[in-house]
């Protein structure tokens, strides 16, 4: 499957069949298989050597029914429309899914930041952001970071919206700097809802978590931060993989080591410990939980049929196609999946515009446990869902995300 959108499709389609009737005047399948506005921009940037380049942005605004729409910016060399589509879709029910006052939408900048000094990343940031001025805003649009962007682009695309504007808003990008009106808490925010998500499964199956082990794809901010928490409750990580190698370890990785080996190289290439295996053994490492927080669509197929854990954790969205998902579900793997997992860093990003908009600011403990609370009380409701109705956990989350737009379509109507 090369298409993103394939997943989506297919996903979708089996959350359909479960939903029952739906012959309403509002059929909301129909209402939700297209995205609003898909805007496409091309705009030119002066590079350090003096060479105009034109850069193309995308905003895809998938439904604001809920809300203004509200997704991160992705910038990277092999963005597609229907990979930002996708993603915005699953924004739309992630937003709905934890019960946010929120559309979904995604973005993107199509060319590679590692390809990019830093004067010439802030250009093509503040770039996108004064170009795509009239389509977002805090009750409009609310863009935050993602792969390839970070709190640092954020304050620079803030600072261009501001200028514009002529008004110091800081209720417009989320996932910012805490000297630029950033929430405590939402560099870890992502990571730590997935480990919430880990600790609640573990509840759920009466498991003791310490001495488990796991593997992580993906050592960026999510997959650091991830590892660092699931340290702390005593796991032990014996495989980490990223776009450049794979390792595993019998013994176990010191993730404090990774994560600044990260930092400083950005990548694992150079890490010394490990053993190198082929990429397409990783997720075949023995272990009892997987991780994949990094790209869509990394198991595919047959490889399901190799793995050997308890449970799959969607750190990164849509990692899982259709096919393997089938088989491990065959095999009693437990999937938690990417809208409920990955979902903590747009809970936090709530409440960072929330503290914009009322020009007050919470601590990182305060912050964090009103997420820990919210994440229990959304996995409770999806596994409750998934047990009464004979589901999986994915389709239990569509359902509920579906629902919620579904009423307040209803009690909108359409034009």
């Amino acid at each position: 499957m090369s298409n993103l959108f394939e997943l989506v499709l297919k996903q979708y389609e089996v959350a359909k069949k479960a939903y029952g009737d739906d012959d309403d005047e509002y059929n909301i399948f129909n209402y939700l298989e297209f995205p609003k506005n898909e805007i496409i921009i091309h705009y030119p940037i002066r590079m350090d050597d003096g060479i105009v380049r034109i850069m193309k942005g995308y905003r895809v605004q998938y439904n604001n029914v809920l809300g203004p729409y509200k997704g991160g910016i992705r910038i990277s060399d092999d963005i597609y429309l229907d990979e930002i589509k996708s993603l915005a879709f699953w924004m739309t029910l992630k937003c709905a899914l934890q019960e946010l006052p929120y559309g979904g939408a995604k973005g993107g900048i199509k060319v590679n930041p590692k390809t990019l000094t830093k004067k010439e990343l802030e250009r093509v940031s503040k770039g996108y952001a004064s170009n795509m001025f009239k389509y977002i805003g805090e009750n409009q649009d609310i863009p935050a970071p993602d792969m390839g962007s970070n709190s640092q682009v954020m304050d620079w695309m803030t600072d261009a919206y501001q200028k514009k504007a002529q008004s110091h808003n800081n209720a417009v990008f989320t996932g910012k700097s805490l000297d630029c009106g950033g929430a405590a808490g939402r560099e870890q925010a992502t990571g730590y809802g997935v480990v919430e998500c880990v600790k609640l499964w573990a509840k759920q199956n009466k498991t003791n978590l310490a001495g488990k082990s796991y593997i992580i794809q993906g050592y960026g901010n999510v997959g650091s931060n991830t590892a660092i928490l699931m340290n702390r409750l005593g796991l032990i990580c014996v495989g980490v993989a990223d776009h450049t190698r794979s390792l595993k370890s019998k013994e176990g990785f010191n993730v404090y080591q990774l994560m600044e080996h990260t930092k400083e190289h950005g990548n694992i290439s150079s890490y010394p410990t490990g053993e190198e295996i082929p990429a397409d053994e990783f997720f075949s490492i023995e272990c009892d939980i997987v991780i994949p927080a990094a790209k869509e669509l990394v198991i595919c197929g047959n490889m399901a049929n190799d793995m050997k854990c308890k449970l799959v954790v969607e750190a990164a969205n849509g990692p899982v196609d259709m096919e393997a998902e089938i088989i491990l579900r065959e095999k009693e793997i437990d999937v938690i999946p990417d809208i409920l997992a990955n979902s903590g860093g747009v809970v936090v990003s709530y409440y960072e515009w929330l503290q914009n908009k009322r020009c007050e600011y919470w601590n990182e403990e305060e912050t964090m446990k009103k997420l820990s609370q919210r994440m229990q009380r959304i996995y409770n409701k999806a596994v409750d869902r998934a047990y009464k109705e004979g589901i999986t956990m994915r389709t239990a989350c569509y359902l509920l995300a579906i629902e919620k737009i579904h009423q307040s379509v209803k009690n909108k109507g359409f034009y």
